[in-house]
């Protein structure tokens, strides 16, 4: 089966990887508008993962995966989870 948390997590970290990369190249790095667009979108792509994965886990669908990944504290190789700290139940 194909592991649910692992594969939503990764394509919105992929989808937020382009969306700031292309702010990025518009508005320079360092630029405060950039900083406060990259810290924007960042917060609501997380908050909303955070959200999506509480359901699914009150749901029963998803649980805790062992390795403990934290979805803000960076990416970690899981193949369970891929990072996301959740796995098919």
């Amino acid at each position: 089966m194909t592991p649910l948390a692992k594969l939503i997590f990764l394509n919105a970290l992929s989808t937020m990887k382009a969306e700031l990369s292309l702010l990025e190249f518009k508005m320079g790095k360092k630029s405060p508008e950039y900083l406060y667009l990259r810290k924007s979108i960042m917060d609501f792509v997380y908050k909303g993962l955070k959200k999506l994965f509480k359901t699914l886990s009150d749901e029963k669908i998803i649980v805790r995966c062992e390795c403990k990944a934290k979805l803000r504290q960076g990416y970690k190789s899981c193949l369970k989870c891929g990072g996301s700290g959740f796995r098919n139940k």
